[in-house]
């Protein structure tokens, strides 16, 4: 048990760094010249690298060839624990701009969503994390049944699309977006069979 407790622990420190380094070069004047674009760029890289991680769990279980109930006792919890910071970080990636570019005018933000299509694939992802976020505890997941992984699997639109609104958002150096978009298509080859699945189903 103090194993369990000892790696859920980790998890949830390592998931809150980012932001403690966030408010640290925020208090001492490390953010640039533009802070607040900064903060914005900053926690959606974080959500999506979170992502990214949160897929990386069950293809790392397979390599390292763990016993199955060590890995499902300790290792397969970080895909919940870096969901809810990917989800985290999301929120606070909408919630400066929506607090600092909007000043909380819904008015303006249905009007960039309709005619800013970053905007509106990045505000799409934010919804489609929160039935997962909902559903992230084993009630949840014992009240749906296999409809559960089905719903989780959204996982992977998520992913895509975040990576369809950073590169949207890039207006010179697109170097950083094909390491996470390159990342991705990693980690999805390890899925090929269940996207394939998916899109093979009639409607």
């Amino acid at each position: 048990m103090a194993l369990k407790t000892l790696t859920r622990w980790l998890g949830h420190v390592l998931g809150v760094l980012p932001a403690l380094y966030l408010v640290a070069l925020s208090a001492f004047g490390g953010l640039g010249a533009n802070p607040i674009e900064t903060l914005t760029h900053q926690t959606g890289r974080w959500a999506l690298t979170a992502l990214l991680l949160s897929l990386a769990v069950t293809p790392a279980v397979r390599w390292l060839r763990f016993d199955r109930k060590w890995h499902v006792k300790y290792l397969m919890p970080w895909r919940k624990i870096l969901g809810l910071y990917a989800f985290f970080y999301a929120v606070l990636h909408f919630l400066i701009y929506l607090i600092f570019d909007l000043s909380f005018d819904f008015h303006f933000l249905w009007a960039d969503v309709k005619d800013r299509p970053y905007i509106a694939v990045g505000f799409i992802a934010l919804c489609l994390l929160l039935p997962l976020v909902a559903t992230s505890n084993k009630k949840a997941q014992r009240a749906l049944g296999k409809r559960w992984i089905a719903l989780h699997r959204l996982v992977y639109l998520i992913d895509a699309l975040v990576l369809v609104h950073f590169f949207w958002l890039i207006r010179a150096d697109y170097s950083s977006f094909w390491w996470y978009a390159g990342a991705y298509l990693f980690l999805m080859m390890f899925r090929l069979k269940v996207v394939t699945t998916l899109f093979s189903r009639p409607l």
